[in-house]
This record gives C-alpha cells, sequence and structure tokens, in this order.
C-alpha cells in the first residue's frame, strides 16, 4: 500500500486531528510518517508514529545583520536596497528550503498531506512532484454571497450583514483591509517571508495566479490544490463547495496520549464527576483554549452565573497561559485547573461553553454535548460559533458584552432546549457515517 507523509501545524487540536486521520489511514493499510518540527517530535512519538523531523519551520522571519540596527524607517530603507540583490538567496537560506527538500527526497512519499500553513513544505513538494493535498481543519472559506468569511460572525439571512449585499460587502472590506495589511508590510520593509515564498514559487514554475492573499494566519488560500477538510460539508453554510475541496468528517482522537505537566489531578477530577453523578447535578465544562490570554473578566463573569446555581457544577480549564492565582475564593460548585483531559470530561458534561475552536466543537459533537457559544475572535471561532448556531447546536453568546445574568439566562436556554439534544443526535448521526467511510479513493484520486 501507498506510504503518505503527513505534515501538520504547531497547533495542539490540529495535532490531535491530524493523529485520528493517521490512525484510520493506517487502518487502511497505508504506511504513516510525520514530517515533523523538532517541537513536535516528541508528542507524535509518544502516541505511536513514525516521526522524521524537518528544518523548524521559520515563521519569524529575520535578517541576522538587520536584527542589529532595527530603528528609523529611513535605516530599513537602506539596507533593504543596499542589499537588494541578495534579498531572495538570504532568503532561501534562512527558510531552509534546501533541507525541506533533502527530507522529501529522503523519505520519498507516494502522497504528502501538507497542514495549509506549511508553504515552504507545500511548494518543495510541488517542485520536487509529490502528489500533494493541503490539509486542514477549517470550514469553506470560500468567497461566496451565500458564504461569509468564517472571520465573520455574520449569519447568512439574519439581519442586514446576513443579506446578499451585506456579505459582499464585508468580503469587500475584509480583502481590503489584507491587501492593505500587506502594502503597509511592504512600505515598513517588514514581512520578507511572504515576498521569498512568491518568489521561490514563481521560480520553480508554481502559477502564482493561482494564490489568494491571505492573512488568516496562512500567508496564501489556494485555489485549485486539492484540500483535505476534516469538517462536516454538513455544518457549513449552504453555498456551492469548490471543487478541490475534500471533506473526511471530524476527526476525534480518543485514544491520544497527553503527557502535560499542568494537567489536573485525575484523582481530584474523578472525585468531582463522580460526586456531580450521585448528586444529579448538571456538570458545565467551560474552557478558554489554549491559546487564550485574556478573557479574564468573562471568566469571572461565567462563575459568577454559576455560583448562585447550587445544582450547578462547573470545571474551567483556563490554558497554561492564564495565572491560577488570578481565582480567589471560588464558591464550592467551581472547580479550576490549568488544564484537564477534555475528552474524558465531556462524556460526562451537560452543556460546554466553548471559545468555538473547531477542534472543541467536534469533541462536542462526538459526546453529544449542547453548547453556549462565546468566540474567543481568535481566526476561524467567530465563524464556527456562527455556523453552529445556525445549524442549532448552541446558543452564541458575546464574550466582551454578556454579564453573569445574562451567561445564566444562557445555560438555562441550552440546558432545558430540547432542540439541541434533538440537532446534536443529528450531527452526531453524520459524524458517524464519516467515521465508517473509506478515505483512501478520496485521497487516491490522482
Amino acid at each position: 500500500m501507498p506510504h503518505i507523509a503527513i505534515v501538520t501545524g504547531l497547533l495542539t487540536g490540529r495535532i490531535h486531528a491530524s493523529f485520528e486521520l493517521a490512525s484510520r489511514l493506517q487502518k487502511e493499510g497505508h504506511t504513516i510518517t510525520y514530517l515533523c518540527q523538532p517541537s513536535s517530535q516528541e508528542k507524535i512519538e509518544e502516541n505511536g508514529f513514525t516521526c522524521v523531523p524537518v528544518p523548524a519551520i521559520t515563521f519569524d522571519y529575520t535578517y541576522p545583520k538587520r536584527s542589529r540596527m532595527e530603528s528609523s524607517w529611513f535605516k530599513k530603507f537602506i539596507f533593504h536596497f543596499k542589499h537588494l540583490k541578495h534579498h531572495y538567496s538570504h532568503g532561501e537560506k534562512i527558510l531552509n528550503l534546501e533541507g525541506h527538500k533533502e527530507k522529501l527526497r529522503q523519505v520519498d512519499p507516494d502522497l504528502i498531506l501538507v497542514d495549509t500553513e506549511i508553504h515552504d513544505l507545500i511548494f518543495t513538494a510541488w517542485e520536487l512532484k509529490i502528489p500533494i493535498k493541503l490539509m486542514t481543519t477549517w470550514f469553506s472559506d470560500t468567497i461566496s454571497l451565500k458564504n461569509p468569511s468564517i472571520r465573520t460572525t455574520i449569519v447568512p439571512g439574519v439581519g442586514f450583514r446576513g443579506t446578499n449585499l451585506g456579505i459582499f460587502w464585508s468580503w469587500l472590506i475584509m480583502r481590503l483591509k489584507i491587501h492593505g495589511r500587506v502594502l503597509i508590510n511592504r512600505l515598513k520593509f517588514e514581512h520578507y517571508r511572504r515576498w521569498v515564498i512568491t518568489s521561490y514559487a514563481k521560480k520553480i514554475g508554481f502559477n502564482s495566479s493561482e494564490l489568494l492573499i491571505n492573512t488568516l494566519p496562512p500567508l496564501f488560500s489556494f485555489k485549485k490544490l486539492p484540500t483535505v477538510t476534516m469538517a462536516m460539508s454538513e455544518l457549513e453554510f449552504p453555498h456551492v463547495i469548490p471543487g478541490n475541496i475534500i471533506y473526511v468528517g471530524a476527526m476525534v482522537h480518543e485514544n491520544r496520549s497527553d503527557n502535560i505537566e499542568i494537567s489536573a489531578d485525575s484523582n481530584e477530577l474523578d472525585s468531582i464527576v463522580k460526586n456531580v453523578v450521585e448528586l444529579d447535578k448538571k456538570l458545565i465544562y467551560c474552557s478558554v483554549g489554549s491559546l487564550a490570554k485574556g478573557h479574564l473578566p468573562f471568566i469571572k463573569n461565567v462563575i459568577e452565573a454559576i455560583s448562585e446555581e447550587e445544582n450547578w457544577h462547573l470545571i474551567l480549564s483556563i490554558g497554561p497561559k492564564m495565572d491560577m492565582r488570578d481565582f480567589s475564593n471560588l464558591p464550592k460548585n467551581v472547580s479550576i485547573f490549568n488544564w484537564v483531559p477534555q475528552l474524558d470530561v465531556l462524556k460526562h458534561t451537560d452543556c460546554c461553553i466553548t471559545h468555538c475552536g473547531i477542534n472543541s466543537i467536534n469533541e462536542c459533537i462526538h459526546h453529544k454535548v449542547p453548547m453556549l457559544l462565546y468566540s474567543g475572535k481568535y481566526t476561524d471561532e467567530n465563524g464556527n460559533a456562527a455556523r453552529m448556531a445556525y445549524h442549532g447546536l448552541g446558543v452564541r453568546g458575546d464574550i466582551n458584552k454578556d454579564d453573569s445574568a445574562t451567561i445564566r439566562a444562557n445555560l438555562e436556554q441550552v440546558l432545558n432546549g430540547e432542540v439541541y439534544k434533538v440537532n446534536l443526535n443529528k450531527f452526531h448521526s453524520i459524524y458517524l457515517h464519516y467515521k465508517v467511510r473509506t478515505m483512501t479513493p478520496q485521497l487516491f484520486d490522482f
């Protein structure tokens, strides 16, 4: 059977989703090799996968010489034009494109699945004529009057913003902002990474008209390269899906190994869950995601909303970037941790207050948990919240505006709303249909 190489991003959710994809492909008889960045090697190997380290992806592109003289715009201007002939050659070395090609030749896969953000390996694989498919966990961000961007809170058919004119206007403003940011970066002589990769793509004969400039956070979207989307098409807004998108369904890896130092004590967590179940209380789980630094006022409002309800218990996961010392004098019905094994907690959860990361949403569907949708407003979270509300899988709130009384009312609506359970059963069934599909024919169509 064919040998498939997988290149995933560094976000925890992306890595976990790729584990499920890799496991299913292994069960279909494929050999899987991860081309991993050094920082993710241990995590990938402890989950049982073969991993070949590639040079670290240089997202923070900095000229060593220029970094020593960062000061005025005029000095940057002089530096730029003084070194004009050498920008590209220096850029290739900084990004280590030859190093990536060497690793690709060493592994020699029949197919490579590459995260849409890892442009270095996308273009080097394309140059080596290795069959390639992009890989993402996101919904379609197709520009369409029926499909608002995943960056926005817009729901088609709701208010003026949900009309064709409103959606058109939002796309227009967004594209202008994107091109404006790129222009500003050029005028400030920053973000050479985009320019070097574009130049490399042209050098190897890649048709640059197939690239759509983006900042979410990939440098580009690809108009024609096949894209494997670890999402369910049924959760999209109704619109014409481009022919290069392949939906393989939500990927939830139940058997993953998470060796995390800040994890909750399993005995303490088991005791909390057991007590909640025995007393027939409602268990509410709230996670702000692994990237969250702020939202402290919101979290305190959540705690206050729960504190007055004796028949509710809150398990709160604040992530590695927030400080437990910010939370004192907690109510008896609130338990707070930096990190919990989310899949285990969701088994017993009656409502999940989620930041709307797609992987947390998929795990709620996996366990049929209704959601209170508070977008963290990072990348695709607004769009995820809008889509889940559109399909009736939860109630959407505003993380910046809702006070404790509003949060409590929203929780009551989710906990008592039979419609959310019905819709979750429907989409859980769709999710299970994806799980039994054979992926090989979808991936090897060339």
